[in-house]
């Protein structure tokens, strides 16, 4: 019984955790102020680090690919003009800006413990990846992010991340298979 409610508890600091590092990092953009999304974030990973010890190697694996991952889809939405992002280097203005590398990376540490019961269900992953522009539309509201005019731009976001939903979930499968 208290095996089931501390996972349980596990599970639900998991989620709300990382609710917390999504609202400091879409503030962080909206604000300009990294330190906003790399402290949450940082704090996040560490407590979530502490309570995974038995599959730490494989979870910071999977949260440095989806880091990568990350650089690859939001540095190309910002290049092909889909989503622009407040808070970017100046010096390197299409590459993904350092909050959403955080989003990322507290999103990544669910996969394995708050969206764990997603784990196999690959149509519900890719549908759940289709709702990702919401996400986009809500930093769109506080000023941290710009989604281009035109449907069009709604769909490469979904489609999008369904790929990258499903393929982290993939990887961390094979992480965890190890």
């Amino acid at each position: 019984m208290i095996k089931y409610i501390l996972s349980h508890t596990n599970v639900a600091i998991n989620y709300f955790g990382f609710s917390i590092v999504w609202i400091c990092c879409a503030y962080s953009g909206a604000q300009g102020v990294i330190a906003l999304a790399l402290i949450p974030t940082i704090i996040f990973l560490y407590l979530h680090f502490m309570i995974v010890a038995d599959h730490l190697k494989e979870e910071i694996q999977l949260i440095l690919i989806a880091i990568l991952m990350g650089i690859v889809v939001d540095s190309s939405f910002s290049a092909f003009g889909v989503v622009s992002y407040n808070g970017n280097i100046a010096s390197i203005p299409h590459l993904a800006p350092i909050w959403i590398l955080c989003m990322w990376a507290g999103f990544a540490a669910q996969i394995n413990h708050a969206m764990n019961r997603l784990r196999g269900k690959y149509m519900l992953i890719g549908f759940y990846g289709l709702l990702a522009p919401l996400a986009y539309m809500g930093g769109e509201k506080i000023n941290a992010a710009f989604i281009a005019e035109g449907n069009i731009n709604y769909a490469i976001i979904s489609i999008s991340w369904a790929i990258s939903l499903i393929v982290l979930f993939k990887i961390s499968e094979y992480l965890m298979a190890k």
